[in-house]
């Protein structure tokens, strides 16, 4: 009889053991990357697309700046992402970073607006 519960935990911890290695859910190695890494616009209103690498759920909102923004700003595969600029109405130009954010990766995106012209009347 003091051999029967011992099989059965042997028996018991053998299953254990095996459920880990049957399981359906495989884990995939994160992947995120963005191509270019730096856009360049003029003064004027425009977008530009960037490519973006990933098997994860990725985000992308700009920081503090309220004259760009991303198109789709949520993505979870290979997406062409389109980053809108409004219209530089000053002459300095401005700079803002995008970051493309997963639960473990982030790369940044840096965006870069001239200013426009100053006008030769000044």
């Amino acid at each position: 009889m003091r051999k029967l519960p011992t099989i059965l935990l042997s028996v018991l911890l053998t299953l254990l053991f095996a459920s880990q290695f049957l399981s359906c859910e495989k884990y995939v190695l994160p992947e995120l990357s963005i191509s270019p890494d730096t856009l360049w616009f003029c003064a004027a209103a425009d977008s530009q697309v960037v490519l973006l690498v990933t098997n994860v759920i990725t985000t992308a909102e700009p920081e503090n700046a309220g004259w760009l923004h991303a198109d789709p700003a949520w993505m979870d595969e290979n997406t062409a992402v389109t980053i809108h600029v409004w219209e530089n109405e000053t002459t300095r130009s401005r700079s803002a970073v995008i970051p493309f954010k997963s639960e473990s990766l982030q790369h940044n995106l840096i965006v870069m607006q001239e200013g426009k012209p100053s006008d030769p009347e000044d």
